[in-house]
């Protein structure tokens, strides 16, 4: 897990498996990074391999904990799994993909 910061946005680059093993810390790097000023996050999930029902749990906590704040929470590069799942929940609108920012980070940004 990195966090790179830009007050008041900040990527956090997220690998491997976020399950009920990983989630804790994933939701205390999240947390923290919200707390800290970081309101408008971008997940980057292109290199999660696997995502289970904890990690989801953790990334909806995240963006509700990130709009309550005046911020955002967008996922970037979400696997074939990871925007499967948000489909069968239905979670497009409460963990938006965006693009891979070029220049600042624009959060919920269309993929």
């Amino acid at each position: 897990m990195t966090v790179v910061s830009d007050l008041p946005s900040a990527t956090v680059v997220l690998d491997g498996e976020i399950d009920i093993a990983t989630a804790p810390a994933i939701r205390r790097l999240l947390m923290a990074a919200i707390s800290g000023g970081d309101a408008h996050l971008a997940v980057d999930m292109s290199g999660v391999s696997f995502i289970g029902a904890a990690g989801i749990g953790v990334l909806v906590a995240a963006a509700n904990r990130a709009r309550e704040a005046g911020g955002s929470l967008s996922l970037l590069a979400p696997s074939p799994q990871v925007r499967w799942l948000l489909d069968v929940f239905h979670l497009d609108a409460i963990l938006p993909a965006a693009q891979r920012p070029v220049g600042p980070f624009v959060a919920g940004s269309a993929a």
